[in-house]
């Protein structure tokens, strides 16, 4: 059956990075989780120390608490920068790293349409994300538990299931320069570049109100775990935003790979 073979071989391709990458951030919740209660006492004094320097972090203003904490340590920093630009660069290989090491011809060998290619490989990295999601939350809570903290586990479970959708918008990006760029690591860089220059953008708009519009461009602005985690707020129309780009950017990959022209072997 001719039918999700390519997805499943890309979930196959990318199960041990799950592994490792899940790993590593079990152990980075376990470290900030742990540390919490020796900070503890101190954030009030940290909190006014840093003030205006960094209000660009969201949240900012409820590190105090234990959730306030795990969003400016955890999840405004690890969360959807580092883990979002490790997502982009293993999307910006999907398609880059199939032309540059001259296996596409065997890619296109199967009984598919280059559109089926392109949604395919989308689809088996899909697994990757909603697996380090779910471990991650897992971990936070069991940790939280452990260490005698609260967290409110619907506000906790809502920040995971809105990461989803982030996520998928920046694997959608890397695929996009993976359609388009046919070196590996020069896809795998243009993507990195992109995800951080929307972070800035985004981190501009909320140091600068005279330049709120430029978090518009950033896909960082239409998820905000601190909202979520802290209060339980999701953006629905900035759900709403990520799902029409991830279509939009699926919609222009499978367009462009399907009209390109390829050098086969």
């Amino acid at each position: 059956m001719s039918y999700f073979r390519i997805a499943f071989q890309t979930m196959k391709d990318y199960w041990k990075m799950s592994i490792i990458l899940t790993l590593i951030f079990m152990g980075i919740v376990a470290m900030y989780s742990v540390v919490y209660p020796a900070f503890k006492d101190n954030l009030q004094d940290m909190a006014s120390t840093l003030g205006m320097k960094f209000s660009f972090i969201r949240g900012l203003e409820y590190m105090t608490t234990y959730p306030g904490f795990l969003n400016m340590e955890l999840y405004q920093i690890f969360w959807i920068l580092i883990l979002g630009m490790l997502i982009g660069f293993l999307a910006s290989s999907l398609l880059s790293k199939e032309i540059e090491g001259k296996t596409i011809d065997l890619l296109m060998s199967n009984p598919v349409s280059r559109k089926q290619i392109i949604l395919e490989k989308y689809l088996g990295l899909i697994p990757f994300i909603v697996v380090i999601n779910m471990i991650t939350l897992f971990t936070v809570y069991g940790v939280t538990v452990v260490i005698g903290e609260k967290i409110n586990l619907g506000y906790l479970i809502m920040t995971h299931a809105v990461s989803v959708p982030y996520f998928l918008a920046i694997a959608a990006v890397g695929l996009l320069i993976s359609v388009i760029i046919d070196e590996k690591i020069k896809a795998g860089i243009i993507t990195i570049a992109i995800i951080i220059g929307m972070y800035i953008f985004e981190s501009i708009s909320l140091l600068i109100p005279d330049y709120k519009f430029m978090g518009y461009v950033s896909l960082t602005h239409f998820y905000n775990p601190a909202d979520i985690l802290i209060s339980g707020i999701v953006d629905i129309y900035g759900v709403v935003v990520l799902i029409i780009f991830i279509i939009v950017c699926l919609i222009i990959s499978m367009m462009y790979f399907d009209h390109r022209d390829i050098a086969v072997s």
